[in-house]
């Protein structure tokens, strides 16, 4: 699968590369995500590609090309995977120092069985680096917090600063949990469990604004180093930045289309949505029993990072489902605080059950793991109901594999999801409708629940998970 702007981020990967390769250094401002993790490491996927090409073939292929699209999108995909699983190696650490061991496997186990975190992480874009960036970051502030007094211990403010750069510089959504991280850092006093009124003394004082200091001069010169734009441009890239905060999230087709009540409900709605039902349950009875699962400063702080995030996206009017997460590692974190306080059988119950509902997602979305739509609330079905359901290049790909079978001589029309198909298919692709139209690939979406075409009325095949057809392929006249 290559979700529907991944390929937009493969060419701004190859315009990064040439202007770092160029020394036109301005131009590895290629959006105002900004995306820069990301293009660093295809970049790297792209030059070691290309140098093997011209060793062996001595002719490297384009993205334009539909055999090789598929293998350099697999390895792009893949070199993101495994910088995921480093970080997530290194929260299980951090989780079993800060908590306990038993947390840090509950949490361990139940991320990797979280369906549509699964799904988005195997995509070729920014939201997974970002979280994993981000709560690596929040974990190693907590740590130090937690263990460390006086000096000691500021190593892990500076790779908490680093992290919290590198997430940044991925997507600036995760600039909304400054206000979480630095929290921790005012509150670190005397390393107990519960900051005291020590906090308010002069010297106390004067030691967190020293801190904050540390932290935000390691995050800007992060920030430096990393994006090539800063060096020969940083007033513009600033502005740049600043102006994409303030004001791209209001021209978003989608922050016009959720308003009023339901845009405030929006991210609630897709979380009981996107969340295994089983998470769902535990995350609800963590927060019922509140004492419980945060009986200290420490397990309170992955509460209010929650919040924190939640209230942002939340009065933001970009509202995209994929958003969501961000919010995942907290709340599974949350959940994994609370389980750890129950008894083995209970435990082992739970996972069963979450491992029953893995099951059935895999059965039912593999390998387009992001589909996923709770069961529980009544699937993809009632997601389109409700108008929330979003096809982001899910499934298109099995409709071009579909259409390649039948010759490179048909014209197909692609009015939606246009580069998630375009880069799989060897065939003719056209961008109106017309005479010559042989075949309309298209899909259900949030403002698409029905689709009609009196010139090519005959649906030829659908795709899309296992009980719901989601994209069609129309045969015309």
């Amino acid at each position: 699968m290559s979700n529907s702007d991944a390929a937009r981020w493969h060419r701004r990967s190859e315009r990064f590369l040439t202007a770092v390769k160029s020394g036109e250094l301005k131009d590895t401002y290629q959006h105002y995500q900004p995306g820069v993790t990301l293009m660093w490491l295809n970049a790297l996927v792209k030059q070691s590609a290309f140098t093997a090409q011209l060793r062996y073939t001595n002719e490297p292929k384009t993205l334009e090309n539909a055999d090789y699209f598929p293998v350099i999108h697999g390895i792009s995909k893949a070199a993101i995977v495994v910088v995921l699983g480093i970080l997530f190696f290194i929260q299980l650490i951090l989780i079993n120092r800060i908590f306990s061991h038993k947390t840090s496997l509950i949490y361990g186990l139940l991320l990797v069985l979280e369906p549509y975190l699964i799904g988005i992480d195997r995509w070729f874009h920014l939201t997974s680096l970002e979280t994993y960036f981000l709560f690596t970051s929040f974990l190693c502030l907590v740590y130090w917090y937690k263990k460390f007094t006086g000096n000691s211990g500021k190593k892990y403010l500076f790779l908490a600063a680093v992290l919290f750069a590198l997430a940044v510089l991925s997507k600036l959504t995760s600039l909304s949990a400054l206000p979480t991280l630095l929290l921790i850092i005012l509150f670190r006093n005397t390393g107990t469990d519960r900051p005291d009124k020590s906090i308010f003394k002069k010297e106390c004082i004067i030691i967190a604004a020293k801190n904050v200091s540390i932290f935000t001069g390691v995050f800007l010169v992060t920030l430096f180093i990393v994006f090539p734009a800063f060096w020969v441009g940083p007033v513009n890239v600033i502005t740049k930045l600043y102006d994409a905060v303030v004001g791209a999230v209001s021209d978003d087709i989608r922050g016009d289309y959720y308003y009023g009540v339901f845009s405030m409900f929006y991210y609630f709605i897709i979380l009981a949505f996107k969340l295994s039902p089983v998470t769902l349950i535990i995350f609800t009875l963590s927060l019922v029993f509140f004492k419980r699962t945060f009986s200290s400063v420490p397990r309170l702080f992955s509460v209010v990072l929650l919040a924190n995030l939640l209230i942002v996206l939340t009065v933001s009017d970009k509202k995209i489902d994929r958003y969501i997460i961000i919010m995942f590692p907290s709340i599974l974190l949350i959940c994994s605080l609370f389980f750890s306080s129950l008894n083995r059988k209970l435990i082992t119950g739970v996972f069963l059950a979450h491992l029953l509902v893995f099951l059935y997602a895999y059965l039912t979305y593999y390998p387009v793991f992001s589909a996923f739509y709770s069961p529980a609330l009544g699937g993809t079905k009632k997601a389109m109901d409700l108008g929330i359901y979003e096809n982001s290049g899910e499934y298109f790909s099995d409709a071009a594999f579909y259409l390649n079978g039948l010759g490179r001589d048909k014209y197909v029309y692609i009015p939606n999801n246009f580069e998630s198909f375009s880069y799989y298919y060897k065939g003719n692709i056209q961008r109106d409708l017309g005479e010559t139209t042989d075949y309309i690939v298209a899909s259900l979406d949030f403002d698409r629940r029905n689709i009609e075409y009196v010139q090519c009325p005959v649906m030829e095949k659908s795709f899309g998970p296992k009980n719901t057809p989601v994209v069609f392929i129309f045969k015309c006249k």
